[in-house]
This record gives C-alpha cells, sequence and structure tokens, in this order.
C-alpha cells in the first residue's frame, strides 16, 4: 500500500514538474522568437539554443559574448553562429559520454580494489590472533606431544592460506594498475580530443577557455601576453565557388601554417568558423605584428589549384596586447575590432589595436 502510494506521489510530481518546464519553455519561447525577428537572426537549431540559454542566463559567459556579437556584428551571420556554438557546445555528447564512462570504470575498479584490500586486512588480523593464541598455549606449557604437533600442522595451514591470499591480492593489484594505467592512458586521448578541432586538428574554443585562464593566472608584472586573431578574407565566396570540401582544405592549409609558425612557444587555435587565434605569452605587440604579417604572406603566397585554376586566399588579422587588470574578454575584445578594421581598410592585412 505504502509502496504504491509513493508511486503515485512520484507520478504526480513528475507531472507537475514537466507542467513547470512546458510554462518555462513558453515564457521564453514568446520573448525569444520576436527578439530574433527584431534582429534578422535566422532561426535555425544553433541560434535557438544560444538564445534559449541566454534566455535562461545560466551561462554568464555565454550572456557576455552573445551581447559583444549583437553589439560588433552588423549581422548575426551562420559564422558568428558557429563560432558561438563551438565555443560552449564543441564537445560532441559521444566524447563526453565516452569520459564519463571511463572515470567510471577507473572508480568501480578503485573500489573493488579497496574492497579486496580490506578483506586482505581482515585475514591479516585473523592470521595475527592466531598465532597470538598459539603462542600463549605453548608458554603456559599445558600442552601435549599431540597437541603440539596438531597445533604446528594448523599454523602452517593458516600460515599457507596468509601467503597464497597475499599472493592472489599482489595479482588482483597488479591486474587493476595495469586496467588503470590503461584507462587513464585512454582518459587522457579522449580529453585531448575533446580540446582539439576535429577539421584542423588545432585546438578549439573550449581549450582557448581554460588557457586563457592559466596564462593570465601566470602571468608575471611587467610581462606580455599578445593575442593574433584571424579571419580568412571572402571565405563564403571559396565555399560557395569551389565548394565546402575545397573550403575544408583551404581551412586545413591555414591551420597547418599557423602551427607551423606558432611552434613550441604560442599556441595555435580554431577560434571559430573561419577564424583562427594564436596565443603568444611572453611576445611584445611588435613582435606578434611581425609573426602575423609572415603568416599572412605565407598564405597569400601558397597555391590552391583546383582544376587547373588557382584559388586566392588571403587572410585578415587583429593584434593586440595585454594591459594590466585585462580579462580575457578585453584582450580578444580589442583584437577582434582591429580584424574588423582590417577587413574594412581592404583585407589582407594586420592591424594593431589602437585602443
Amino acid at each position: 500500500m505504502e509502496a504504491n502510494f509513493q508511486s503515485h506521489k512520484e507520478s504526480i510530481d513528475d507531472v507537475s514538474r514537466f507542467n513547470e518546464l512546458m510554462d518555462i519553455s513558453y515564457d521564453l519561447a514568446k520573448k525569444l522568437l520576436p527578439f530574433l525577428a527584431r534582429r534578422r537572426i535566422p532561426l535555425i537549431p544553433e541560434n535557438y539554443r544560444l538564445f534559449y540559454d541566454y534566455f535562461l542566463a545560466t551561462n554568464p559567459e555565454l550572456n557576455r559574448q552573445l551581447n559583444e556579437a549583437l553589439q560588433y556584428e552588423s549581422l548575426f551571420t551562420p559564422s558568428v553562429s558557429r563560432r558561438l556554438y563551438s565555443a560552449f557546445y564543441d564537445m560532441d555528447e559521444a566524447k563526453a559520454a565516452a569520459i564519463t564512462k571511463m572515470g567510471e570504470r577507473i572508480g568501480f575498479i578503485s573500489q573493488t580494489l579497496e574492497k579486496n584490500l580490506d578483506y586482505s586486512l581482515h585475514a591479516t588480523g585473523h592470521f595475527h590472533q592466531v598465532l597470538s593464541e598459539s603462542a600463549d598455549q605453548m608458554q603456559r606449557g599445558e600442552m601435549e606431544a599431540t597437541e603440539i604437533r596438531e597445533l604446528v600442522d594448523s599454523l602452517l595451514c593458516e600460515t599457507k592460506t596468509a601467503l597464497d591470499n597475499q599472493s592472489d591480492l599482489a595479482e588482483k593489484i597488479e591486474d587493476s594498475n595495469k586496467v588503470i594505467a590503461a584507462l587513464t592512458a585512454e582518459l587522457a586521448d579522449q580529453t585531448r580530443l575533446a580540446n582539439i578541432d576535429e577539421l584542423t586538428q588545432l585546438y578549439n574554443r573550449r581549450w582557448l577557455s581554460q588557457r586563457f585562464t592559466t596564462a593570465l593566472a601566470e602571468l608575471a608584472p611587467n610581462d606580455y601576453l599578445s593575442v593574433a586573431l584571424f579571419d580568412l578574407d571572402r571565405f563564403k565566396n571559396i565555399n560557395d565557388t569551389w565548394g565546402h570540401a575545397i573550403g575544408d582544405r583551404v581551412l586545413i592549409l591555414c591551420a597547418k601554417i599557423l602551427k607551423s609558425f606558432a611552434g613550441d612557444n604560442y599556441s595555435a587555435c580554431r577560434f571559430g568558423g573561419e577564424e583562427f587565434l594564436l596565443l603568444c605569452p611572453g611576445a611584445d605587440l611588435t613582435a606578434v605584428l611581425k609573426l602575423a604579417d609572415k603568416i599572412r604572406k605565407k598564405i597569400q603566397e601558397t597555391q590552391i589549384t583546383i582544376r587547373g585554376e588557382n584559388v586566392p586566399v588571403t587572410i585578415s588579422c587583429g593584434v593586440s596586447v595585454y594591459r594590466p587588470g585585462d580579462e580575457a574578454s578585453d584582450l580578444l575584445g580589442r583584437a577582434d575590432r582591429a580584424l574588423y578594421e582590417a577587413k574594412n581598410a581592404g583585407r589582407n592585412r594586420v592591424l594593431a589595436s589602437k585602443e
């Protein structure tokens, strides 16, 4: 009777929660759809999710970047949408599930190993107790020869059991350590993949957010931290004229060039869509301007030929340097506005932030 009542109560609670979620979704939709329409933002799944979370206001960084995009972008184009969507939702569910599953397996093995250790400690305690009791009996001198023989046989049997238990435990520990080592390596590999853009093999926006936090925290007084934000010129024309497969080839080629110039000291990242970013700790504005211009020239000079016809590829760049008190958004914002000026000035150029 009590179980039926509890089940009925849970059903009522579930329906109530469902109705509550429906009310929230309906209220958000009434705000969201006119909002998107007024700003001429296409109602595609990516935009709906971005702005649904925007109105929920559960992620301050998402809201800040969306507000910035709405302020500085004349149109909320698909490339803007892709850039923001990849920044917040680019770890696909399969990767996330794989990482979670491996973490659970490591936890399960650790728990099993802990139980085996507890059992071994219990068995060792029992063996110690048998030895103590036997020693007491022998010290009292109350035992006959046959009893002593039986006691010795019993001790030999207990000793063999204890040794077998220890050997079994050692094997289990060795096996568990091998499995944990393999799972840990696989977990590290999956985590690395979650931080890498699948197409270009550069770091993705998720990794950049984490690395930025670390770089700012490690920044010493009077030290430099600069960023170079790149955007391929007229990339939509390349896709429209030659197809997305060629567009992907262009992205991969540019990524390789950026990675080669980044070397071991700097980090190359796919910022989103056709945008790339170099994070340059220890480099001042002049050094990064020179590096960015070398990258620009290299991309311009690289020949991409399709069916005997050359595909022209150029890139524009905005550069900014850290100022005391900056957050990542300040540094990126100045680089983004410098990039915008480079585009307006004719593209295929590198400009430093004037702010």
